[in-house]
């Protein structure tokens, strides 16, 4: 299960061009998975980032002057936690290049890059944009086929856009609260609308049929996780196919459907346990809820997952 571990960041950077660029490069470094970033021209630096993140968001503020910025393939390594970037541009006009796709982004645009694969980002003059980035796992259960949107433009500023953008605007205003003890909620209630987002824009795309059968068999295992008796067996028999199918579309998934369902149910008990509203709920009662009836074989499968116990987690979550 990827995690993020940047925090907190709020520099500003203005003055002469090499020593604040090579900060900038140090600082954007730290926040995102490795980039190559390179100057246009020899004007003065100037460039301003705020940042931070719960365990599995990290909403980010950037605005500077020109430069390019590039996800080459020898940056890429499966160290990297597999994460998705959607953008939402503020000033400024940018190329941004993925998968052969260019899109032009202008303010109220936003995009899909995946850190996983190349891409570039070419800013002529002076931007500003706002940043998500999230493990593409953290979407999956909505939009299994997410990264197939990469590259693509989404209009900020109109139906399911204009909610998204409207959230990252008002978390980036109060960017503590991402940090504080409803961090988990405010980055949960902020992927389900990117999910929600992303998977009504694939919806429109043409699909071949693995992978609109993919997309509906995970919603199926999200709707159904508090039940105990959720098994290969009777995912297959609700969407009428073989268990021997039902497999071979998670082959490449890079896990098993057992698998799929243990970590999801085990990431909604992490979640629950950090929440401040359900302090009065003991560990078996939320554990019960997402389909572990055995306290003792939720302990353990919980402790492998995490590296520590439900109830240590909780203490160190409050």
């Amino acid at each position: 299960m990827s995690k993020l571990t940047v925090r907190k960041t709020d520099v500003d950077f203005a003055g002469e061009t090499s020593t604040n660029f090579a900060r900038w490069k140090s600082i954007v470094g730290a926040a995102f998975p490795p980039l190559r970033m390179s100057l246009p021209g020899s004007k003065g630096f100037r460039g301003h980032v705020r940042a931070a993140g719960s365990n599995q968001l990290l909403m980010s503020h950037i605005s500077s002057s020109a430069h390019i910025i590039e996800r080459r393939p020898d940056l890429i390594s499966k160290n990297d936690g597999g994460y998705l970037k959607l953008s939402l541009h503020l000033t400024g006009t940018s190329l941004m290049v993925q998968d052969g796709r260019e899109v032009v982004l202008q303010p109220g645009d936003m995009t899909l890059y995946d850190t996983s694969r190349p891409y570039s980002m070419v800013h002529e003059e002076d931007f500003s944009f706002l940043v998500a980035m999230f493990p593409a796992d953290v979407i999956r259960c909505v939009a299994p086929d997410a990264q197939s949107f990469a590259g693509l433009k989404i209009d900020g500023t109109t139906g399911l856009g204009a909610m998204v953008a409207s959230y990252m605007h008002g978390l980036i205003k109060n960017l503590d609260e991402l940090n504080g003890p409803t961090g988990e909620r405010l980055s949960r209630i902020g992927l389900d609308l990117i999910g929600t987002l992303l998977a009504d824009k694939l919806d429109a795309l043409p699909q071949q049929g693995a992978s609109v059968q993919l997309r509906q068999i995970y919603r199926y295992i999200e709707d159904h996780l508090p039940e105990p008796d959720l098994t290969p067996s009777s995912i297959a028999a609700a969407h009428f196919i073989s268990i021997r199918h039902l497999h071979s579309l998670f082959r490449t998934e890079g896990h098993t459907v057992a698998a799929w369902i243990r970590t999801r149910r085990l990431e909604h008990c992490r979640q629950d346990l950090g929440d401040p509203l359900l302090a009065a709920q003991s560990v078996s009662e939320i554990a019960a809820r997402w389909g572990f009836l055995d306290a003792g074989h939720f302990s353990k499968t919980f402790r492998q997952a995490f590296g520590v116990p439900p109830s240590s987690l909780r203490r160190s979550m409050r």
